[in-house]
């Protein structure tokens, strides 16, 4: 076919006439010119363009001098097709009329065949990029769209993260697609954490034609989009969600009793029934959470009744429901003294 029907062809077939873009890709076409006995050398996405005489490729980038075969670009044509044999490899001129085969580059499919994560029970997961942890490939544009429980918003991250530095990005989005609002890049060494502001976030994979790396694994997690319960003064009550009724599904909710100094809480538990080991009220005695104050991990029906009195003027308490079952939960009674 002549060049003029080499492109179409390379398209109706979802490719594009080959362009050289990287050394790499040079020797490859040499290897593969050479190995295939190629006599009719194939066509090269690249023509001579009238306004200067030089010569570019299909993306208007000017050919580098590097790719040329022995004494060329000559004058005996305005297209370009590629020697494997002889002296002598690389690009040569050709006259757009000549019949040549057609040289197509096609992207493999290496987007992975699922783009959407999560759903209306799923909490939390991992995502990777294609080929971790050995290497991801060129010329890649993957967009994956994470959805959470309604009522939860989404935590990211993006660790590790080893991409080509400006040519190979992730772009993160706070919404279903990529028009939502932009939130991000990670980097190497940047920010490389985000949160959306709903239970849906999308994010963008793209890759350039040339350098790859290990590339990068994200965890993401819904968290409750619930604000903390804050009280205080010199007593009050405090119960689960919906409480007698059942609580819900994926709850998690934080409790705060703050009392004046020198001042302790006393608090008892008069009703409790979960479902044991998966939904469960944990204590603290501070005003914070952390391993070292927590005081109580609360499950199951036989719990009631259950007090504590804080050694400090705060408690804090969280409890936290999967999706399985949901029973009606707990209530409790405190005082200061």
């Amino acid at each position: 076919m002549t060049w003029d029907q080499a492109g179409p062809f390379c398209s109706s077939i979802g490719g594009s006439l080959v362009n050289i873009s990287s050394s790499t890709e040079d020797q490859y076409l040499a290897n593969l010119t050479m190995i295939s006995a190629l006599w009719l050398q194939p066509w090269i996405g690249a023509h001579r363009a009238t306004a200067d005489g030089l010569f570019y490729d299909l993306s208007g980038e000017k050919i580098s001098d590097s790719y040329w075969a022995a004494n060329e670009p000559g004058v005996n044509g305005d297209c370009a097709s590629y020697r494997g044999l002889g002296t002598s490899t690389g690009m040569q001129v050709t006259q757009c009329f000549s019949l040549q085969p057609a040289l197509c580059k096609q992207q493999p499919a290496l987007c992975p065949n699922q783009t959407q994560y999560g759903g209306a029970y799923t909490r939390s997961g991992n995502i990777t990029s294609p080929g971790y942890p050995v290497q991801y490939y060129n010329n890649l544009d993957c967009i994956y769209t994470i959805n959470s429980p309604n009522g939860t918003y989404i935590t990211i991250k993006f660790s590790p993260f080893d991409v080509q530095y400006q040519f190979d990005s992730v772009i993160v989005y706070d919404g279903p697609n990529t028009t939502s609002k932009y939130l991000g890049e990670p980097t190497f060494f940047g920010r490389n954490s985000y949160e959306s502001s709903s239970n849906v976030m999308t994010f963008k994979f793209h890759t350039d034609s040339s350098i790859t790396s290990e590339g990068w694994l994200t965890t993401w997690a819904a968290k409750p989009a619930t604000p903390a319960i804050r009280v205080t003064g010199t007593n009050g009550t405090l119960q689960s969600g919906n409480y007698p009724e059942n609580y819900d599904a994926y709850a998690e909710q934080l409790y705060y009793i703050s009392v004046q100094f020198d001042f302790q809480i006393n608090l008892t538990i008069t009703d409790f029934d979960t479902e044991t080991n998966y939904d469960v009220l944990q204590v603290y005695n501070a005003s914070y959470i952390s391993t070292s104050t927590l005081v109580a991990n609360l499950s199951g029906s036989s719990v009631a009744p259950w007090n504590i009195l804080s050694p400090s003027n705060y408690l804090t308490l969280k409890f936290t429901s999967d999706g399985y079952l949901q029973k009606k939960g707990w209530f409790a009674n405190w005082f200061i003294q």
